[in-house]
């Protein structure tokens, strides 16, 4: 018999699966999470929790170079 699956779900391991998704990203697409992550930064309504992890995703992300311009050569 099949285990039910709504009474015991399997639990999905997050950073992995978070790791999985940004594998096909375009450099766009990882741009516009850095200057989101960049506009919380300098938001002064956020929580300095908040700041602090948009830090370490802009790093993780690249820094700088997480930036895609169109007109870089």
């Amino acid at each position: 018999m099949a285990p039910d699956l709504r009474a015991d779900p399997p639990q999905r391991n997050i950073k992995q699966d978070a790791a999985l998704e940004g594998a096909n990203q375009t450099a766009e697409e990882v741009s516009n999470q850095a200057r989101g992550h960049k506009a919380n930064l300098s938001n002064p309504n956020t929580s300095e929790e908040s700041k602090q992890n948009s830090k370490e995703a802009l790093k993780e992300l690249g820094g700088e170079k997480a930036f895609f311009s169109k007109d870089s050569k």
